[in-house]
Formats: C-alpha cells, sequence, structure tokens
C-alpha cells in the first residue's frame, strides 16, 4: 500500500469485537511510515478526539519527500449495516461546535454501501450520457489530494470500514442476485481510490472471489494508481477490469498532487495486462493547462506505445462554475484562452452540469485528443465521459461509436474483451430515455 505518514491513527473500538477486522488493521498498520499508536474510540473520548481532528489537517509542515495528502489523519471503523441505522444526531448534541453530521457518519461507519450510478431518468435530467451502474465503497476520502477533488482538498481525515466480510455478504451479494441485468460493478465510492490500501486491506480479493461464484460477472477497479504489483497474486484476477483516470504529466504534477508521474499509470497499466487484466483509460478530467496540446499528445503516445487499452475516453474537467474552478485551480497554470472563453461563459453555462467551459471550447478540445489517438491507432474504441448528447452528435462519427449502445470504460455492461453485454434489462445507454 501506499508509504502513508498520518498525523493521528484513530480506531472506532467495535472494530475489536471481530479477529479479522483486527488483523487487517494491524496488517496495514504495519504497512505506515512512523505509525502513531492508536486512539481507540469510545463514547468517552469521542467529542476530545473530534477537537483534535479539527486542528490536525492541513498539517503546519509536511517532511519534503512526503505530499502532504499522505499525512491527513486515518479512522478506522465498521461500515454500519443495521437497519434502520443508530441515529447519531444525539450524540452530535455533545459534540464540540462547529462538528457535522457527516463528520459523525464518517467515523461511525454510515457509508453509502451502494448506489445506483446513472439511471437513465436522471441523467436525461443532467443531459449527461452514460451508462447505468451499481457501485460499491468502503473507505470515505482519499490519499492523493487533488485539487479539483472535494475529499482530495479538504477532507480531514479518511475513513476505513474493516468489516469487509460482512459486506460482501451483506451488500455485494444481494445487489449482484437483484441486479442481473449488470454485469460489471464498480468499486468506486466517496472519492476514494481503494487499491492505494492493497494488497493489506484485501479488498479485491474478496470483490474478486464474491464475483467468481456468480457467472459472468466481473469488477472495475477505477484509480488514479500505480500500486498494482499485488495484483499478480490474486486467484480471481480474471474478474477485473483496470480503469485508470490518466492525465498529461503537467497535471499530475501540479493538480493530482499524490499521484505520481501521470506515465507512471500507463507503466501499472501494462504490467496488468501481463497478467491477463483488460486495462481502459479515461482522460478524465482533462484540464487544459499551459500548451497543453503538446502535454496530452506527449502522454497519448506513451500510452499507446507501451499498452494496448480496450477503450479510451475523454472528459473535460466538467461539474463546475468559474467561480469553483477559479477557487481550487490554479488559474495561471492553465491555456489564457481556456481560462477566458469559461469567464466569458459565465452566464451561458449557469446551471449546467457541463460548465465551466462552453461546448465550443470543449469540443475543440475533445477534437484534438481524437486526431493524437487515430494518428496512432486507428481501431480503438473511443468514447465521451459523461458528456451531453448534443456533444456526441457532433462527435460521434469521429468517435466510431453509436452513443446509444457504445463501449467505454467502467459500464455495467462493458465485459472484457471489448464486448457489450447487452440483455433484456439493459439495452441502451442513457443517451436514450429508456434502458429497453
Amino acid at each position: 500500500m501506499y508509504p502513508l505518514s498520518p498525523a493521528r491513527i484513530y480506531v472506532l473500538e467495535r472494530v475489536y469485537q471481530d479477529s479479522r477486522w483486527v488483523k487487517r488493521l494491524e496488517r496495514i498498520l504495519r504497512s505506515l511510515n512512523n505509525a502513531p499508536d492508536p486512539v481507540i474510540i469510545t463514547g468517552k473520548n469521542l467529542p476530545e478526539v473530534l477537537e483534535e481532528l479539527k486542528t490536525l489537517w492541513p498539517p503546519a509542515t509536511v517532511p519534503p519527500e512526503l505530499p502532504k495528502s499522505f499525512t491527513r489523519p486515518l479512522v478506522f471503523t465498521t461500515m454500519e449495516l443495521h437497519l434502520p441505522r443508530p441515529n447519531l444526531k444525539n450524540l452530535l448534541d455533545k459534540c464540540p461546535k462547529g462538528t457535522s453530521l457527516g463528520e459523525l457518519e464518517n467515523i461511525y461507519g454510515h457509508m453509502s454501501t451502494a448506489i445506483d450510478q446513472h439511471p437513465h431518468s436522471r441523467d436525461q435530467e443532467n443531459n449527461c450520457v452514460c451508462w447505468p451502474t451499481y457501485n460499491f465503497g468502503t473507505i470515505v476520502g482519499c490519499s492523493h489530494g487533488c485539487l479539483y477533488c472535494g475529499e482530495g482538498r479538504e477532507g480531514k481525515f479518511l475513513s476505513v470500514a474493516l468489516n469487509l466480510e460482512e459486506i460482501m455478504e451483506k451488500v455485494v451479494r444481494p445487489v449482484i442476485e437483484a441486479n442481473p441485468w449488470n454485469r460489471v460493478f464498480r468499486m468506486i465510492l466517496q472519492g476514494a481510490d481503494l487499491i492505494t490500501f492493497e494488497p493489506e486491506y484485501g479488498l479485491f480479493d474478496l470483490f474478486s472471489q464474491t464475483l467468481a461464484s456468480y457467472p459472468e460477472r466481473y469488477g472495475h477497479f477505477h484509480t488514479s494508481s500505480a500500486n498494482v504489483d499485488w495484483l499478480a497474486e490474486l486467484k480471481h484476477k480474471e474478474r477485473l477490469v483496470g480503469v485508470w483516470s490518466v492525465s498529461c504529466e503537467k497535471v499530475a504534477q501540479e493538480i493530482e498532487l499524490g499521484t505520481g508521474k501521470a506515465t507512471d499509470r500507463f507503466d501499472a497499466a501494462r504490467k496488468c495486462q501481463e497478467i491477463g487484466i483488460p486495462v481502459r483509460f479515461k482522460f478524465k478530467p482533462v484540464i487544459p493547462v499551459k500548451d497543453w496540446q503538446k502535454e496530452y499528445a506527449a502522454v497519448i503516445d506513451y500510452a499507446l506505445k507501451n499498452t494496448q487499452p480496450e477503450s479510451i475516453g475523454f472528459c473535460l474537467y466538467i461539474w463546475n462554475t468559474f467561480e469553483s474552478m477559479s477557487r481550487t485551480l490554479p488559474l495561471d497554470l492553465l491555456d489564457p484562452e481556456c481560462v477566458q472563453a469559461a469567464r466569458e461563459a459565465q452566464e451561458e453555462m449557469k446551471g449546467k452540469r457541463c460548465g465551466p467551459f462552453p461546448h465550443e471550447t470543449r469540443k475543440n478540445i475533445y477534437r484534438f485528443l481524437i486526431q493524437e489517438v487515430r494518428r496512432r491507432n486507428k481501431e480503438i474504441l473511443l468514447y465521451l465521459s459523461t458528456e451531453t448528447r448534443e456533444m456526441w452528435d457532433e462527435l460521434k462519427d469521429e468517435l466510431g461509436q453509436d452513443p446509444r449502445f457504445y463501449i467505454c470504460g467502467c459500464s455495467s455492461v462493458a465485459v472484457p474483451g471489448k464486448k457489450l453485454a447487452l440483455n433484456p434489462g439493459l439495452r441502451y445507454s442513457t443517451y436514450n430515455v429508456t434502458p429497453v
């Protein structure tokens, strides 16, 4: 796992109820750098813990060899699987002023268990083209510290659920069995890059074993990490698909602060290919830094010289306004023409999920990226990720796929081998009004 150096480690007392959870905790603790002794969270010391957590992040100083985000405190907990979940509002009254219910929920494991991501009705409302897919998650927060990510920028701590065996039996299996149309499930939720805690965490060993007990069911690991050597040891790695969010070198170094070099991800994908795990890339978010054409051309060249991905997708930096972009990204690092286009389009893009860059700016960038791939590979499957119907209509011929049923990186029907497992439960992407 990553060489994290957390400022403080906390363990919710109920973790010690099960020897499997304790062993998982001990494996992780042994892998940390200079790990302080854990503080056990009880009902009595909860207010003191919360008061301390307010002071630990961001840190005043960081060792020069470490990304700042690697020092974020860790809270080890168990996901609360009893329904209804206990009411935490009474506890909130005893906590320090300014404590949010969300902080308590993360400490006590009131995490999202599974989400029906991108249903047709919601994507129609948001003018977003994607595929419905069930997402699972077991960690809240991320060690990468990417500037465009709220959890990465501002999260006070990472919350890590340790009762993975229970989660497989009470969450993952029931969702698989209740949704036979969903052939590939995503292990990605709550801003977490889950493979950064592997193999000590053991999540993907259990996840792949669970998937292997069902015919033709697979799972994505969705990552910006190069931590993949452990995958070779998994018994059922054939049930996994690797999906990387990739970027150019300037974005990796200046904006995705804890991810390492951009080329590291392509090297990691090559290792996965060599052990039989299919790989796919998403340039997401594409951030138009200065000299972005040169930057992205270089990394596309590196990717296609060193790997054979099943697909490549593109998505600009979206879900933002010009104001939010100005608060979170260093504008002097960005292409001045793109910044000016976003500034001038503030009224036009108001209320649109594809902001801050207007349609023409995004289209021109997509066209460049498509052409750079096609100069090197005429056959690879290309797509747009969570873009608008209008953008698909304009670029579908250049992409070479039908937006109604296209192969992307991490959809519920994009099974290994560049195939779509369309079925009576799901025949069309959310480009269509309905799934069938």
